[in-house]
């Protein structure tokens, strides 16, 4: 018989299901996607198998499985919203049920987590790997436990973690190095880990699968030689790689649970913060990590607590935006999961810890609950300014682009996309995501007359070809650029004789990110006959 507490534990966990559920549906449904998004289903949809599962990923950077199951989606023909949306959703649903019907953690703990900002909104509303990340992480937390009685599904786990992102890859590693590393000293003998895990055949097998996947994903994703990611240069006025580790650890876990310092649209190694706020950040992630050090060594764990964190911060050291600062919660949920799974995590560990430093019990008590509280606040805060952004405004202004053009019964006209003065094939980001709305590339001046962008670097010949192709296309009925100042250089560089001031439409897009909505417009441009032929009037510039 089921008892009357197991009961209530039982409906509150179906009530936050369904309201998590429920808050997604409507974020999904109201928002705009942008290129991010717009990329990985353009490069499934036109893409051979082959191509998706052995070209591409060496331009990507990531292992393919996000891209396959949207190849899926696409084949079965699915629009590019539906897609990419119901995808995403599924993995949204794996999370909060793993969360709420088979983790370790505390009543309180399984009602505050799914609210965090990271797991409600950024990575269940906007469509990328990262929730599929999660629920690997959390799988592989889950078969932790009993990873050497049953290692067939805890592999099979890491696995998973290895094909799903580059994160995966490293932290997957960083977790069977810290197991090893943990058992030698627990068992105080190299020796006997080793034979532990030799004695160990299915164990042993396990680890080969696991070795022979993650290399094969390595080799998969390695950068060609004309990869954008392995030509661009690093600007001597970022932050150095041995800076930025750093950041790794004393910014990013107090930007996941507490601050919001971080802008959307740059690099944590470009980014420049005032100095209150680095120290406010270090200050926060060092007892952030000092909590999560009581834990680990209460549970002989301290290995595992630092090795994989150190596997994932050379990856984010090297490339990193906030949007991506969400592993570190996955990372965190991996490490109090499978330490809930040794003993129970309680407030009593610190609370003690505290009386020995001569600290009131209630007092240190008081300090843990306005600490969750805070976290709590904070989160739903960052929660419902985004949902309300989400709702209210336009993410990304490629859709409304892409129904313009529809609505004017533009599509068979010469539309161009402007591109980097530094790289020809980078080109404006919403032109992308407004294919994902059409059945082939609206533009003709997209690389290979791809409808997604290569991440190509063209050299100097290959650039001078590519810019003849387009002028022999003739003048260009409309352009699509980032601002009206860009027309100059794109006339300048085809040789067109026309000038290209008239503002056809404006297309406005938030970018939303914690208490943050950055502004930026894409302008739809053309010549004045063209805005007479469209509009049946003489265009009139705007005045302020």
């Amino acid at each position: 018989m089921v008892s009357k507490n197991k009961k209530t534990d039982i409906m509150i966990s179906v009530i936050i299901t369904v309201v998590v559920s429920a808050l997604t549906i409507i974020g999904l449904y109201c928002h705009e996607p942008w290129f991010d998004e717009a990329q990985a289903y353009l490069l499934a949809r036109d893409s051979s198998w082959h191509d998706v599962l052995m070209y591409w990923t060496h331009y990507e950077g990531h292992p393919p499985m996000w891209h396959i199951l949207l190849k899926c989606a696409a084949s079965l023909g699915l629009s590019f919203e539906a897609a990419i949306k119901s995808m995403n959703f599924i993995f949204v649903e794996a999370v909060v049920l793993l969360i709420q019907f088979r983790s370790p953690f505390s009543r309180a703990a399984k009602a505050v987590i799914p609210f965090s900002f990271f797991l409600l909104y950024q990575y269940s509303v906007i469509s990328r790997p990262y929730m599929m990340l999660t629920c690997s992480c959390l799988l592989a937390a889950m078969c932790y436990k009993e990873r050497h009685e049953k290692p067939l599904r805890y592999c099979l786990a890491l696995i998973f973690m290895c094909v799903v992102h580059s994160y995966g890859i490293a932290f997957a590693g960083g977790i069977v190095v810290a197991d090893m590393v943990g058992e030698a000293i627990r068992e105080r003998s190299i020796k006997k880990m080793c034979t532990g895990i030799i004695s160990n055949k299915k164990l042993l097998v396990c680890y080969v699968m696991l070795f022979a996947a993650a290399m094969t994903m390595i080799a998969d994703i390695m950068p060609h030689s004309d990869t954008f990611a392995a030509k661009q240069t690093v600007n001597p006025n970022y932050h150095s790689l041995p800076v930025c580790y750093l950041f790794s650890w004393l910014l990013i876990p107090s930007e996941n649970l507490f601050t919001s310092f971080s802008s959307e649209l740059m690099y944590m190694r470009q980014e420049v913060n005032p100095i209150g706020e680095v120290i406010a950040a270090g200050a926060i992630s060092l007892l952030i990590w000092a909590a999560l050090f009581v834990i680990c060594k209460k549970r002989r764990m301290v290995a595992e607590l630092f090795i994989p964190y150190a596997f994932i911060a050379v990856l984010t050291s090297l490339h990193i935006m906030p949007h991506h600062f969400g592993i570190f919660f996955m990372y965190m949920l991996f490490i109090l999961w499978t330490a809930s799974d040794k003993e129970q995590i309680k407030i009593s560990e610190f609370t003690e810890l505290a009386e020995k430093a001569g600290m009131s019990a209630s007092f240190a008590k008081k300090i843990i609950i306005g600490a969750a509280a805070a976290f709590s606040v904070i989160n739903i805060y960052w929660d419902s300014l985004s949902f309300y952004r989400e709702i209210k405004l336009p993410y990304d202004p490629a859709p409304a682009i892409a129904e313009w053009i529809k609505d004017k019964g533009l599509e068979e006209k010469k539309i161009l996309t402007t591109w980097s003065k530094s790289d020809i094939y980078m080109v404006n980001a919403s032109s992308v995501a407004a294919n994902a709305y059409f059945d082939r590339s609206i533009f003709y001046n997209l690389n290979y007359d791809l409808a997604f962008i290569s991440h190509k670097v063209a050299d100097e010949a290959e650039k001078a070809e590519v810019l003849e192709k387009w002028r022999s296309e003739g003048a260009p009925y409309i352009m699509v650029c980032d601002g009206p100042q860009e027309t100059g250089f794109i006339c300048d560089e085809l040789g067109l004789q026309d000038d290209y001031l008239a503002v056809a439409y404006v297309g406005k897009g938030r970018r939303i990110f914690k208490d943050k909505c950055d502004t930026y417009n894409v302008y739809v441009m053309c010549t004045r006959d063209t805005y007479k032929e469209i509009y049946g009037k003489e265009y009139e510039v705007s005045t302020y």
